[in-house]
């Protein structure tokens, strides 16, 4: 009876090792022919994506931007049609994105906005580089480190104004009231971007707060607006 036992679990161990090793030869016969033909797959559309992109530039009315067709164009369109919650960031909309993640950025401190064509300040955000030069709000932006800004948007003159912390830039402005343009040298700074731009007790054991956004910075933000309420409800 012991034998029998031992020669089944022979037969059963000697059955699946035929079983196994008939396995490994047929993924090895069959691997190597799918990446092929996965790979000239890849190949030809992309060589299709060329052509298509080559009799663009080639007839299209205007000069074609390779940053617009493919940034703005090619990727998205392949996310969207993959997974339309999907998305893609440019370099200067990634860093865009990691500031407001961050909290923070490297500037002079100000708000800017379009109005009759021109760039204004909106405000200069209280003790920053911006606010301490003396740039009011409502005053025009005509020049950043001589450049003027004729034709640009308000996201170009922003751009124009970040940059390293510790480096200095020039601003050039209109204001009214003023007979020439005011100069002011800024040195660059961090500026906070706070998540939470509000919070004041209503009455005892009642408090407001704001939250503008998620950031890197908010639970931080929350707590410490929760314990200054707290401070001032006691």
């Amino acid at each position: 009876m012991a034998g029998s036992s031992r020669r089944s679990l022979f037969l059963i161990v000697f059955v699946l090792g035929v079983f196994g090793l008939l396995g490994i030869v047929f993924a090895q016969r069959v691997s190597p022919a799918a990446t092929p033909s996965s790979d000239s797959d890849v190949r030809d559309s992309y060589k299709q994506f060329t052509q298509v992109y080559q009799t663009v530039e080639e007839n299209y009315a205007e000069p074609v931007s390779a940053d617009k067709a493919i940034y703005n164009g090619a990727i998205p369109g392949m996310l969207h049609s993959l997974d339309p919650h999907s998305n893609f960031f440019d370099p200067k909309s990634y860093s865009l994105l990691r500031e407001e993640q961050r909290g923070k950025y490297y500037g002079v401190g100000m708000t800017v906005g379009p109005r009759n064509n021109k760039v204004i300040v909106i405000a200069p955000f209280a003790g920053t580089p911006a606010y301490r030069a003396g740039i009011h709000p409502g005053d025009i932006i005509a020049a950043v480190d001589g450049k003027a800004t004729d034709n640009m948007s308000t996201a170009d003159v922003a751009d124009l104004l970040k940059g390293p912390k510790g480096t200095t830039v020039r601003i050039t402005v209109l204001r009214e009231g003023a007979d020439h343009p005011l100069e002011f040298a800024v040195i660059r700074d961090e500026i906070p971007r706070y998540s939470v731009d509000l919070h004041f007790m209503i009455k005892p054991g009642v408090g407001y707060l704001h939250v503008s956004g998620f950031q890197e910075t908010t639970e931080h933000e929350v707590a410490q607006a929760l314990e200054e309420m707290a401070t001032l409800r006691a």
